[in-house]
């Protein structure tokens, strides 16, 4: 770095949004849909941060999803820091909405350089390049980030020749993207500084049963196993490659002594895969002054293993080993190229069990030769092995494994896996299963191996009088419950395309720009009122770069609307019903605009998307429609109508996956209020509504006020007895 110049800045971070374990190359778990998963640390960021600053650059960090901070947290961040660059891990579900917030940053600072690090960058075919709107980004980074973001960052600012001899990236030349090296990998992991836990809320992370933090220590990386659904062996290497004992243990004494941790999990492939090394690590730690005074988690193959390796864990402070089982029939095992057996899943859970740990048990269903006999087999092989927590995941053919391969070839995958997990699987099922039957098949299973009297019996003599330990056990219980009982997980929400009916106001404009910005919505705006569209719609293509069509549409004329829908230019993904009238002389106006005609239009859409069995309804109402005033009696009662309408068609369409969003507005200034004196503490903004719309929309919720204010405030107007409320002012 230039020594003349004020250090240049780099913002590391997680966007907000669900919990994924975005520094699990390997896996990229959905946290919220898993069974007793909490967040890990954010290592990835801070191995990032600790050789940025190695570089010379000043850094900032910030983990937005686990610490429940919002997007106008990060944009005010953001603006605060003012960066140069920013450095995003991203994961295979999430690509979408972080590319998206991408796009925004970059429009705030045109000359900000973007690098993204996430698995599906290695050496990937472009194809799925072609998949992503890569505009905004500079660098994707897809080997081992730690090696590279500090050297990458210095190129890119002081010496750009250097950028192409990089390994593990790819860059941008015209425009194209040019790939480097990804043939190698480093091996000496002692060079690496440690993660930068200053810049970490490290009470964010925590063991699961006690709560306490609990720090993310890598401890070796690459596996020799091929494990056929696995990205390891492609992103990390065949060859395994430890770290010291020594590097270890002086990784863990930082994390002890200088940050109060001592819990720790042991991330690696495989720990105990070379034994002697195992036996090592144990052995440093037995030496040194944590003895006794900390405790760890480790994942582990079931062979090679020895009730010698796991009897020195369990004396090193181990409490507890996770064995990928996968499956218990034996076609899955050898055709996963697993390595192991039935019989050897047994032995060691057994030797487990005689050293003293708990174990966490791991399996896949959904491959494509699968089966219901196999995943009778691997049912029956869960409550043989019985671990004190379990974990079935469905699987994923991520790019660039072999499942991935042979899913293809087989006909299961229909749409990109990209912005897909373990729980939101892009297959349609296996050769001869279906998705739902899978997905109950897993459901079913959790909730049987979880309510057994025996297993609770278990679960209350381990926490024994530990409050912390019994309540997070009662958490992670109510999380199994509320996943399973209520079905397949939400999948993420789709809004390619969204139809806002009524987009000449405020509200409907706001809304369209909102979809735009954050989901990259191609649009469909209509009303009667098509010139003024017309203009919008060029705003719209210049700020966000989509699709904008114009339609007519008038919602009185109700039998115009079946071939009005009909003869749209693309079938949306969602519909926005953001048409009113506030005021008209005739009563019965209003009750043709903000009823019959809302009515009307949704009933033909919601056909339509009942018979795709996908889409979502988003339906303006008003507190207006809570009780009605002597002032807008008949807007009151249109709206009370149209409440009520969005709850049964809500009813209705839960079935068919459709989601239906009724909103109900406070005061909001627009056209249509200008004339009013509103209260500016009960009054929003249309953009301030839109926001909101986005919000509930994203995160799947029935029903919202805006400004949340209102909630409260009508609870009691809806209450106040007909006696009193008739003779005040309202």
């Amino acid at each position: 770095m230039h020594t003349t110049q004020a250090p240049r800045r780099v913002m590391l971070f997680y966007p907000p949004g669900r919990f994924y374990q975005r520094g699990e190359d390997r896996s990229q778990g959905n946290v919220e849909n898993s069974t007793a998963t909490t967040m890990r640390a954010p290592n990835d960021l801070g191995y990032g941060a600790a050789t940025l600053k190695a570089h010379g650059f000043e850094v900032f960090l910030r983990d937005y999803q686990t610490s429940l901070r919002s997007l106008d947290d990060l944009l005010a961040d953001f603006d605060r820091f003012a960066p140069d660059a920013v450095f995003m891990s991203i994961t295979n579900a999430t690509i979408f909405r972080d590319l998206t917030l991408v796009a925004d940053l970059k429009k705030r600072r045109p000359n900000l350089m973007v690098m993204l690090k996430g698995a599906i960058f290695f050496n990937p075919e472009q194809g799925l390049l072609d998949q992503l709107d890569l505009a905004s980004v500079d660098y994707l980074i897809g080997l081992e980030s730690d090696f590279i973001v500090g050297k990458l960052a210095a190129a890119h600012f002081d010496a750009p020749e250097e950028v192409p001899a990089i390994r593990g990236i790819l860059y941008k030349q015209n425009d194209t993207w040019q790939r480097t090296f990804f043939d190698s990998w480093e091996t000496d992991l002692d060079s690496l500084p440690f993660p930068d836990r200053s810049l970490m809320e490290n009470h964010l992370y925590v063991r699961p049963d006690t709560g306490e933090p609990q720090a993310t220590i890598a401890t070796s990386r690459g596996c020799p196993s091929r494990c056929v659904f696995c990205v390891t062996p492609t992103i990390s290497g065949t060859k395994l490659r430890l770290r010291s004992p020594e590097n270890i243990l002086e990784e863990m004494r930082e994390c002890y002594h200088k940050h109060g941790i001592r819990d720790f999990f042991f991330k690696s492939d495989t720990f105990t895969i070379d034994q002697k090394w195992t036996l090592k690590v144990c052995q440093a730690i037995l030496d040194s002054d944590l003895a006794g005074k900390v405790r760890w988690v480790a994942n582990s193959k079931v062979k090679p293993l020895t009730l010698e390796t796991l009897k020195a864990m369990k004396a090193a402070g181990c409490w507890l080993v996770a064995f990928g089982y996968e499956s218990g029939h034996p076609e899955t095992l050898a055709r996963s190229k697993k390595g192991t057996t039935a019989e050897e899943n047994i032995q060691a859970a057994k030797w487990a069990k005689e050293a003293g740990l708990l174990t966490f048990g791991f399996f896949l269903i959904g491959m494509p030769w699968e089966g219901r006999e196999h995943l009778e087999a691997t049912r029956r092989h869960i409550f043989e092995l019985d671990p004190d927590f379990l974990e079935l995941h469905i699987a994923v053919p991520y790019p660039g494994t072999e499942l991935h391969a042979e899913a293809v070839s087989c006909g299961l995958i229909q749409e990109s896996v990209l912005g897909k997990d373990y729980f939101n699987a892009p297959t349609v099922g296996t050769m001869t299963l279906t998705m739902p039957e899978i997905e109950k098949f897993r459901r079913d299973v959790l909730l049987k191996f979880h309510l057994r009297p025996s297993y609770i019996g278990r679960k209350l003599l381990q926490a024994g009088t530990d409050r912390r330990i019994l309540a997070n056990y009662f958490r992670f219980g109510f999380r199994l419950l509320k996943n399973t009982l209520s079905g397949a997980p939400k999948k993420a929400p789709k809004a390619e395309r969204v139809l806002v009916l009524g987009a000449n106001s405020d509200i409907g404009l706001a809304i369209a720009r909102e979809f735009a910005a954050r989901e990259s919505s191609n649009l469909i705006l209509a009303s009667r009122d098509t010139a003024s569209l017309d203009s919008k719609a060029v705003e719209l293509r210049r700020d966000f770069g989509v699709e904008v069509d114009v339609v007519s549409f008038d919602a009185t004329d109700t039998a115009s609307h079946a071939a009005f829908y009909q003869s749209l230019p693309h079938k949306p993904d969602g519909a926005v019903l953001a048409f009113g009238l506030l005021e008209a002389s005739d009563p019965l106006r209003l009750l043709a605009v903000n009823l019959t005609g809302a009515a009307s239009v949704l009933e033909i859409i919601a056909k339509d998307f009942e018979e795709r069995r996908e889409g979502f309804l988003i339906g303006l109402s008003s507190v207006a429609g809570e009780r009605g005033r002597k002032s807008n009696y008949a807007y009151g009662a249109a709206k009370a109508g149209l409440t009520a309408y969005l709850s049964g068609l809500r009813h209705r369409l839960f079935a068919s996956g459709v989601n239906v969003l009724t909103v109900t507005p406070g005061f909001v200034r627009s056209k249509m209020t200008a004339h009013l004196d509103l209260p500016a503490s009960l009054t929003a903004t249309p953009e301030r509504v839109a926001r909101d719309i986005h919000a509930a929309w994203r995160s799947g919720k029935d029903s919202i006020y805006t400004k949340a204010i209102w909630r409260p405030i009508m609870f009691i107007i809806r209450n106040l007895p007909e006696c009193l409320f008739k003779r005040t002012n309202l």
